[in-house]
Parts: C-alpha cells; sequence; structure tokens
C-alpha cells in the first residue's frame, strides 16, 4: 500500500526537477550598463551588479515601444522577465520606463471612436488617449482597442503633455485573460 503513494512523490520530484529551467521570474532595477556586443544588461545591485545576457528572441521594450538592447542606457528603470538556464539568468523580455510612466487599472470604458480608454479610480477615474501608434496586448498577442472590455485588468504605459501635463498619452496597453 505505501508504495503507490512514494512512487507518487518520486514521480512528482521529477517532474518538478524537469520543470526547473523552464520555470520564468522578473525582477526590477536600474540599469547600470548594456553591452550590444554580447547581447546584455547590467542591472545595478545593493551588493554586487546582476548580468542578464537575452536570449536572441527576446524582445526589449522602451516607453511602450520595441527597440535594440544598445537603445538603453544608464539609469532607465528596467523590468527583466527571465529563466535559470544552468547558472545564468537568460533574459526573455526587457521592459524599460525612461520618459514614460506605467499605470495599472481596471477598464471602466473603452471609447474606440475617441481613442480612449478609462480606468476606474478610487476618487475619480483617469482618461488616458491612445497614441497613433500605440500597441494593444491582450495575452501577448497583438489586438486593436476595441478588443479590450469593460472590466479587463490592464497595465497602461503612458507619456504625459499638455498645458497641465495633465493629457495621458498611451503607448502600449498590456492585458492578461484568464
Amino acid at each position: 500500500m505505501t508504495r503507490l503513494p512514494k512512487l507518487c512523490l518520486g514521480v512528482l520530484a521529477l517532474l518538478f526537477t524537469l520543470a526547473g529551467p523552464a520555470l520564468a521570474d522578473d525582477t526590477k532595477g536600474t540599469v547600470r550598463s548594456v553591452n550590444g556586443e554580447r547581447n546584455e544588461v547590467v542591472l545595478k545591485g545593493v551588493v554586487n551588479d546582476a548580468t542578464y545576457p537575452l536570449r536572441k528572441d527576446a524582445w526589449v521594450i522602451l516607453d511602450g515601444r520595441k527597440v535594440k538592447v544598445t537603445e538603453l542606457k544608464e539609469g532607465d528603470r528596467a523590468q527583466i522577465s527571465y529563466e535559470k538556464v544552468g547558472n545564468d539568468n537568460v533574459a526573455f523580455g526587457v521592459r524599460v520606463l525612461r520618459n514614460a510612466s506605467e499605470a495599472h487599472g481596471t477598464i471602466r470604458h473603452v471609447i474606440a471612436d475617441k481613442n480612449q480608454i478609462v480606468l476606474k479610480g478610487l476618487v475619480k477615474d483617469t482618461t488616458y488617449n491612445m497614441d497613433k501608434g500605440a500597441k494593444v496586448y491582450i495575452n501577448l498577442k497583438d489586438h486593436n482597442l476595441s478588443d479590450l472590455r469593460e472590466n479587463d485588468d490592464v497595465y497602461v504605459t503612458y507619456l504625459r503633455g499638455g498645458p497641465n501635463n495633465d493629457v495621458y498619452t498611451v503607448t502600449e496597453i498590456r492585458c492578461v485573460r484568464k
């Protein structure tokens, strides 16, 4: 009778061991340097800096726009998505904010004919205007603004402008649906 549970535990342990390298993680930090020849990004550390080599198919997003890794600069705020490969943390995605900001929230309205979305606020809602080349991603795939729905949970990358710095121009919207 005790063989079956031990066998199940052994199989589960083997599955977790095999699945380990495929597990992804994220980290945030400040860019210390970028090496285009080695295709890597170095983040400042408290004690030691951390180096993240990029996969050949890695994406790099700066203020909501796809760029080459060499366009990143020291001091940029970065979020790196990586997976453990051997002893290295290999990046498959780098998101950087230099001039843009990012908001997280729930969509109250999508106003497709005006190219706007409205996020719910605690005190007041915020309206975001879509930039001409703004990208909308749902589950990491390209979509249109009209594909977003009320109550979608989104991350909005935007630039501030206008006479009172109260106009929010969106460069990217990311949505993950279950």
